[in-house]
């Protein structure tokens, strides 16, 4: 398969691990591995998960779904042979398909029970609703000389999944209370509304598509950040309520720090999972790229000389 055409194909099976449905992710999934149905029968008839050709094409057509006990655990076995993560399609049978989307996570999972900035979020309708997911988000933060975070720009690809609220609430903290970044410029879409909250150091925008979107169409929305407290930091993390097809997380540094590593939480306060060193070069940002991740907290940490 040429390079291009590969690509594609990679991108295709993120979002569809992300956005459902069920049948399209298998398929493509299935594809990507090369195996044929025969092949996959063997394989899972060797994990002591017998399943027949024929229930593997209806699985991969749509025409049946996976719902008996030995049907899921067969769904697991083939997260691992085709090579997606783990209940990447065993989470997608919980949802009934597009265009709708999972239910969110809580806020209070990616926040915290206490944490002063839940009443504010509770108070934006959006908040609450799932009528943008996003499917792509390309961040990219910025850290200057004197070590303190700058600025932040983000790119959403975002996919309409329910009416009529098409609204969707960005949520950005400072280094330090006191001092919560600012809101400076939108494409695409625009703030209806802004919440600051100055002393824990929170800013929350609610942002609308420039023109309204039919369920299922798409949309791009750009949005900028400037951080206003000057004080050095040492991580940058993004909290994801749905599934994302793809996120691409930039940091450009004015000097380099001395390590960098990417990490997954579940939670705050709890164990960081899936550490990878990010390598650090001066004529490039450091980055680190996820595809299909589910829903949690995802962002890089850095140490100073």
């Amino acid at each position: 398969m040429p390079l291009f055409a590969a690509d594609f194909a990679e991108r295709e099976l993120a979002r569809a691990l992300a956005a459902g449905p069920f049948s399209r992710a298998l398929s493509l999934a299935i594809d990507r591995s090369g195996l044929g149905l025969a092949r996959l029968r063997d394989r899972l008839a060797g994990a002591g998960v017998p399943v027949s050709t024929t229930t593997l094409s209806y699985w991969r057509t749509g025409r049946t779904r996976p719902e008996r006990p030995d049907s899921l655990r067969a769904v697991a076995v083939l997260e691992d042979v085709l090579g997606v993560p783990a209940r990447a399609l065993t989470e997608l049978l919980a949802r009934p398909g597009l265009p709708g989307a999972p239910d969110p996570v809580r806020w209070e999972r990616l926040w915290g029970p206490r944490n002063g900035v839940l009443p504010a979020l509770r108070s934006f309708e959006a908040a609450e609703e799932t009528s943008l997911v996003a499917v792509s988000l390309h961040e990219q933060l910025h850290v200057g000389a004197d070590r303190s975070l700058t600025r932040l720009r983000v790119r959403e690809v975002v996919r309409a999944v329910e009416e009529p609220v098409q609204a969707k609430v960005v949520v950005l903290r400072g280094c330090v209370p006191g001092h919560p970044p600012r809101l400076v410029s939108t494409r695409y879409c625009r703030p209806v509304r802004t919440e600051v909250l100055p002393e824990p150091g929170f800013v929350l925008s609610e942002l609308v598509p420039s023109r309204s979107l039919a369920v299922g169409e798409t949309a791009i929305l750009e949005y900028e950040f400037a951080y206003t407290d000057g004080v050095p930091d040492t991580s940058y993390d993004r909290r994801f309520r749905h599934p994302v097809a793809e996120h691409l997380l930039e940091v450009h540094f004015a000097g380099l720090p001395a390590t960098c590593h990417g990490y997954r939480l579940d939670s705050p306060g709890g164990p960081e999972r899936d550490v990878t060193e990010v390598p650090l070069f001066p004529a490039a940002p450091a980055h680190l790229f996820t595809s299909g991740g589910g829903p949690g907290i995802r962002g890089l940490r850095w140490s100073w000389p």
